[in-house]
């Protein structure tokens, strides 16, 4: 795995272990423009924390939260689902690391049980 120098010298948040696979990402993206969507329609706001807004979103399956500026904390990931941690640098796609190697079944039913909870917003 090989990271962007910029996130190696003063990225404060975690990197995970492994590298994200693409198929995971796409998940999140379509996760991502969903609650976008939901949360507009609600709020009439534009709320994405998969980029790098500073912004956050948590229920009871999985919480996002953009990558933190903040240089005293450390960001532990930046979206989670059950023991499922996902990180990147500034934003989703760039630099994403997950702390698990995640099959494509498993992967599939995160997005499935998110897409799930999105629809009861």
């Amino acid at each position: 795995m090989s990271l962007e120098l910029g996130n190696i010298m003063f990225n404060t948040n975690v990197n995970q272990t492994y590298e994200c696979p693409e198929y995971v990402i796409s998940f999140l993206e379509s996760i991502g423009n969903k609650l976008k969507i939901k949360l507009w329609n609600q709020n009439q706001e534009e709320i994405d924390p998969f980029g790098n807004t500073g912004e956050k979103f948590k229920n009871d399956t999985f919480e996002v939260c953009a990558y933190s500026w903040d240089e005293e904390e450390s960001q532990p990931y930046n979206f989670k689902w059950n023991e499922v941690e996902i990180s990147w640098y500034k934003y989703l796609g760039r630099d994403t690391t997950i702390n698990c190697q995640i099959d494509p079944l498993r992967a599939i039913k995160m997005f499935e049980d998110c897409l799930k909870s999105l629809d009861k917003l």
